[in-house]
Parts: C-alpha cells; sequence; structure tokens
C-alpha cells in the first residue's frame, strides 16, 4: 500500500507538472508576449513617425538656413537697387529650395529700420511688423547675435496664423546693415502631418504649438500642457491610455511629439487575460478531480506488472496475468520476448542496409551510357577507312575507358586517377567532334589526392555534352574543383543551349528519389553514389537557364589519403 500510495501522488503531480502547470505558464507567456508584441508594434510606429517628423522638419530647415546663409552674402542684398535680372536670380534661387522641399517660404529682406525693401508677400506679418525701437521676437534673437542664423516661433496676434521664422541680422563692418527673414508657415508642414500615422504636436522648447493635429493635449493658450511634458513612453490622462514618443530637432529648437491611443488594446488585453484566467481555473480544477479516478484505475494493473518484474529480479519466472483489456495486457504478453526478437530484427535490418548500399552503389559505378558506346564504335568504324591512325587513337582511348571502368573494387579513388581517366574520354569526344568541342580544366593542386567516388569526372563532362550543343555549332566546357569552406567543390559549367524549365525541374526533382525511374542516368547515379557514400548535405546540384548553358555543382567532403575513411564496400 505504501508504494501504491507514493505512485499514486508521483502520477497526479505528473498531471500537475506536465499538464497544468506547462499550460498555465505557456498561456501566461504567450498572453505577455502578446501583450509586448501589440504594445512594442504601436511604440515602434509611434516612434518611427516621430523620428519621420523631425528628420523632415530637420532637412527642410537646414535646406532652407543654408539659402539663407548663402543669399545673406551677396553685397547687393541692401542696395535698394534690385534691377530685373538680380530679382529673377533671387527667386529662383530661393523657389528652386521650395520646390525641392514641397514647402513654400516667405522672404524679406528689411533695412535697419526694418523697412521692407523686397518680399515675396504683398504686406508683412504682423509679427514682423514691429517699430525699430522694440526688442521683441526674431528681432531680439537677430540683434543679441548679429550674423547667426536664428529660428522661432511666431504667432501673429491679429489671427491664429503661425509662422516658424529664419532671420540673421546681416553685418558689414562690424555694423549691422539690414535682415533677411525667412517666414515658414504652419500650414505649408501639414503635410508632414498627414503621411504619420499618429496624433503629432510640433511645438517650440517653451511649448508654444506650430501645428498640431492633436487636441486633447493642447490648453486654451495654444500650449503643450504640462503633463505631456513631463510625461515618458507612457501616459495616463482623462482614463485613456498613451503612447508618448518625444524628440528635439534642428539644435534643439522644436520638440516633436507623437501620441498614440492604446486604451483599446489596454481593454482589450485586459478582458482576455480574464477569460484566460477563467478558463485556466476551470481547467485546472477538472484535471485534480479526473486525475485521482484516473491513476486509481490504471495502476492496478500496472502494479501486478511490478510484481512479476521483482519476482523475476529473485529468480521467480512467473507469467504476467492481466484480465483487463489495455496496454498493460500487452506488455505482459509480449514482455519476455520483446527485448530478444527486437536486437535480433536491429542486428538483421542493420546488416541487410549495408548489403543493399554496397550493392546499389556498385550498380551505380557500373553503368555506362550505351549511346556513346554506340557512337564511338561507329566513329572508330568510319576513321578505320579515311583515318586509320585516329581510329587506332580512339580506340587505345576507349579500351583504357572501360578498363577503368570495369576493373577493381575500389569505391573510392584520388580525384588525380580519375582526372587521368577522364584525358581518354575527353580525347574520344574531341574525336568525335573536332573543333566542335573544346574543354578547359583548372584543378586546384591541393585537392588532387582528394578522395572522392570513382567515374564522377566522366558524367559531369557526358552531361555538358549530352544538353549542351543542341543546334549549336561548338561548345566550351568548363570543369574546375576547389575547397570551400570544408568541402571538396567540382564545377562542371557549358556554354550550351543549357535546359528548358520543365527539363531542369524533372532533373531537380529527380535527384530527391531514392529509384531511378527516367532515361536520365548520368547526373542521378553521381548524386545516388554521393549519398550512398556520405549522406546528406553532399550530393549534386543542376542550375541551367535556357539559352545560357548548364552548370553543374558536386560537392563533397574533403577526405584526402592519409584519412581514414570507412568504404561502403569494407
Amino acid at each position: 500500500m505504501k508504494k501504491e500510495k507514493y505512485f499514486l501522488d508521483e502520477l497526479r503531480k505528473l498531471f500537475i507538472g506536465y499538464a497544468i502547470i506547462p499550460v498555465v505558464v505557456f498561456t501566461i507567456a504567450c498572453g505577455l508576449v502578446f501583450m509586448a508584441v501589440m504594445v512594442y508594434g504601436k511604440y515602434s510606429m509611434n516612434k518611427k513617425s516621430n523620428q519621420y517628423v523631425a528628420s523632415e522638419i530637420d532637412y527642410i530647415l537646414t535646406e532652407y538656413i543654408e539659402e539663407l546663409d548663402y543669399l545673406s552674402e551677396d553685397p547687393s542684398l541692401f542696395s535698394n537697387d534690385y534691377n530685373s535680372e538680380w530679382r529673377t536670380s533671387l527667386y529662383e534661387s530661393i523657389y528652386g529650395v521650395s520646390n525641392n522641399l514641397g514647402c513654400k517660404i516667405h522672404f524679406y529682406i528689411l533695412d535697419t529700420n526694418r523697412n521692407c525693401l523686397l518680399s515675396s508677400s504683398d504686406e508683412i506679418p504682423s509679427y514682423l511688423n514691429i517699430p525699430s525701437h522694440t526688442d521683441w521676437g526674431i528681432y531680439h534673437s537677430m540683434n543679441s547675435e548679429p550674423g547667426e542664423t536664428k529660428v522661432q516661433l511666431m504667432n501673429s496676434w491679429k489671427s491664429s496664423e503661425r509662422a516658424l521664422a529664419m532671420g540673421k541680422a546681416v553685418v558689414k563692418d562690424d555694423s549691422i546693415i539690414g535682415y533677411l527673414i525667412f517666414s515658414l508657415d504652419s500650414d505649408q508642414l501639414r503635410f508632414l502631418l498627414e503621411k504619420a500615422d499618429t496624433q503629432t504636436i510640433i511645438a517650440d522648447r517653451f511649448g508654444w504649438i506650430l501645428l498640431s493635429n492633436n487636441a486633447i493635449f493642447m490648453n486654451e493658450s495654444n500650449q503643450v500642457k504640462e503633463e505631456l511634458k513631463n510625461s515618458g513612453k507612457y501616459i495616463s490622462y482623462l482614463n485613456n491610455m498613451y503612447l508618448v514618443s518625444n524628440q528635439t530637432t534642428y539644435h534643439n529648437a522644436l520638440n516633436i511629439y507623437t501620441i498614440s491611443d492604446i486604451q483599446n488594446i489596454v481593454v482589450s488585453i485586459a478582458v482576455s487575460s480574464a477569460l484566460v484566467i477563467t478558463t485556466l481555473i476551470g481547467m485546472t480544477a477538472w484535471v485534480l478531480i479526473s486525475s485521482r479516478k484516473a491513476t486509481e484505475k490504471k495502476t492496478s494493473d500496472f502494479y501486478k506488472i511490478l510484481d512479476v518484474m521483482e519476482r523475476a529480479q529473485q529468480g521467480e519466472f512467473n507469467n504476467i496475468v492481466i484480465e483487463s483489456d489495455n496496454e498493460f495486457r500487452i506488455i505482459a504478453d509480449t514482455y519476455n520476448q520483446t527485448i530478444n526478437s527486437l536486437r535480433k530484427q536491429m542486428e538483421n535490418n542493420q546488416k541487410m542496409a549495408e548489403l543493399v548500399a554496397a550493392s546499389q552503389n556498385k550498380q551505380l559505378q557500373s553503368q555506362f551510357n550505351p549511346h556513346f558506346l554506340f557512337n564511338t564504335l561507329e566513329n572508330i568504324r568510319y576513321m578505320c577507312k579515311i583515318e586509320p591512325s585516329i581510329a587506332e587513337r580512339m580506340m587505345y582511348s576507349l579500351s583504357n575507358l572501360l578498363r577503368y571502368s570495369l576493373a577493381g573494387n575500389q569505391t573510392e579513388v584520388s580525384l588525380k586517377e580519375d582526372l587521368a581517366h577522364l584525358e581518354n574520354y575527353i580525347n574520344i569526344l574531341k574525336y568525335r567532334y573536332n573543333r566542335r568541342f573544346s574543354c578547359e580544366i583548372d584543378i586546384a593542386p591541393e585537392v588532387m589526392e582528394c578522395k572522392i567516388p570513382k567515374l564522377v569526372l566522366q558524367p559531369m563532362i557526358e552531361n555538358s555534352v549530352k544538353y549542351g550543343f543542341g543546334n549549336q555549332d561548338t561548345l566550351h566546357v568548363e570543369l574546375k574543383a576547389y575547397i570551400h569552406e570544408d568541402k571538396l567543390i567540382m564545377i562542371c559549367r557549358d556554354d550550351g543551349v543549357g535546359m528548358t524549365p520543365s527539363l531542369l525541374s524533372e532533373l531537380t526533382a529527380l535527384l530527391e528519389q531514392e529509384e531511378n525511374t527516367s532515361r536520365h542516368s548520368g547526373i542521378y547515379n553521381i548524386h545516388r553514389r554521393i549519398q550512398l557514400l556520405y549522406g546528406r548535405p553532399y550530393g549534386v546540384e543542376i542550375r541551367s537557364m535556357e539559352g545560357h548553358g548548364t552548370t553543374l555543382v558536386v560537392t563533397l567532403p574533403p577526405h584526402r589519403r592519409d584519412q581514414n575513411v570507412t568504404d561502403i564496400n569494407s
């Protein structure tokens, strides 16, 4: 009874530890991740919008201030003698910048008494039309640092119009000779708010608002409310939650606030959390109650089996008798024979797999293209009549070719050996095609002693000849081999007609099959033998485009003669 009670308690703990707790933890973790993803996504969008507005304003101000600085260097700016050519040049320069930026400014050239010498507007705005003895607004900033460009938010007391003024007190011989001012109306920047996906407020460092599409955080004086100024990344205001991003732009002249309402997200998360928690509580209660009954029912047969196993340790080999028709009865019936039978079957399967792999590799290695053989013999017969010497050399190369293919039981040879065999094959091709066929071989010296499957190089060249000539007169083939990222890479590239998409798809699909069910044997044999010898990720890759040739890439492990490699036939 003590054991049974212990097992029952442990089984119930398993239900809790492996069912309830993981589900609860996983659900809570998923909920937290979901909440974090939603909030982070909203925050990222908010921040991105903030950065966009700030960068655009910074770019616009930089461009206009560079133009202002450029114009202020003109010695005839305050001459009050502006001819038409000079005016045209001035307007073209300023409006060229305006057209490039997509927002228009007004410019004003004023003398030291603030009389307008030249402007792009019919009238001077009220925030610039102030007496010369009044040191206020943009004039105060320009007079405090003559020769320096100043940026200031200006509000008109005659209307709700707001503008961003950029001005400089132009100095000559240490004296102010006049003022050059650019005025950018707030409406000219409204396109920035239209492109932004959030609520945005553009204000100066004192809180005065230049432009906004949010009325919640504006006070009656057209200033940013203190709650927004003092907020962090989040703010709770009027029973709503908001995300806030804030940054300054153009030498801290302006503050950009972007605000996103996340109240709906917070409410949705709260409701979802309540539903999930309720479901988890109900599920936990049901599992605790049902687990007790399930464990008591299932452990009775278990203890019968355990009792027989304990007696077997003491030498009493009794039969296990299970009356219930469940999995424990199957365990009892097959217990004594399962282990021995399974071990014997595994040994037989392993031996069988080795024999099948060795047999299949031998079969693939021994295959030879009959068309090539027939065509070569036919060429030799023809050459015997017109060029006996060539026929003799072709016969010599063919005999070497067949001897190499049939001789020996080696599964692997050095690349140097297979390359020597390839010379016979290439010689036959050159005799057959004469000047129509050319081959360039570039083998890195360090890979010459690498071990490769026997008869791999020949099918690579054969593939190029088979699919490369088509209707064209000549064919050039390049064969390369080198080590890359601890792999032996062999590449055969031709300038032939290439493969049609359907043929390329057919060959690619063929390489994934365990048996060759098509007429294409050369490439498949290479790939299958490599898979049998080395497994994945080694094998053959085909790259081809119709009209642009074919490339065959063979990837092998960089084994050398001095390395011990288990032969599949050993």
